[in-house]
């Protein structure tokens, strides 16, 4: 005769289902770092910008599907820019890193080297904030940028090294 669900089975259960839906989520964060360090690489400036914009809009609406949580493209965009936005003091932005590319040769260079690795640092710093909060059951409308800011700084750095990783491997 089977055995009933106890409500420490039932617990292990909704644990194991919370850590298959972080893997998928990782897994989009992981795909969507390579594509935005690659639109990073774009050498014509507000381009790169736009794309990177675009994959983590893209990124976010996949991740709100994996948590079941409503995705309002509008929202996701002031979310992230927030994000984005509390990061220009610390480190150098992304419309500077892509505008950077108008300064011939020089400007190139270093707009070539700044802009994939913001791209893709912050793109897993932003899939990764998102992930913690959806795991906490929180929404994109609870989402709060500025109780975000520290953690986005740390995904951010994290990611930094994520992409250095990559471009060893590659």
């Amino acid at each position: 005769m089977p055995k009933s669900s106890t409500a420490e089975e039932t617990k292990k259960d909704e644990t194991q289902e919370v850590s298959v839906k972080e893997l998928a989520a990782d897994n989009i964060v992981k795909n969507t770092v390579l594509w935005t360090t690659g639109a990073g690489l774009v050498p014509i400036p507000v381009v790169d910008l736009v794309a990177v914009t675009i994959l983590q809009l893209n990124m976010l609406r996949r991740i709100c599907k994996i948590y079941e949580a409503k995705f309002s493209k509008n929202i996701g965009k002031n979310l992230i820019g927030s994000l984005l936005g509390g990061l220009a003091p610390s480190t150098l932005s992304a419309p500077a890193a892509s505008l950077i590319k108008l300064i011939p040769l020089v400007g190139q260079t270093v707009g070539t080297v700044t802009m994939p690795i913001f791209s893709g640092a912050s793109t897993y710093g932003v899939g990764r904030v998102f992930i913690k909060h959806f795991e906490s059951g929180g929404t994109l409308l609870t989402f709060n940028p500025k109780k975000a800011k520290v953690e986005f700084e740390k995904e951010f750095k994290e990611g930094e090294k994520v992409v250095s990783s990559m471009k060893k491997e590659a």
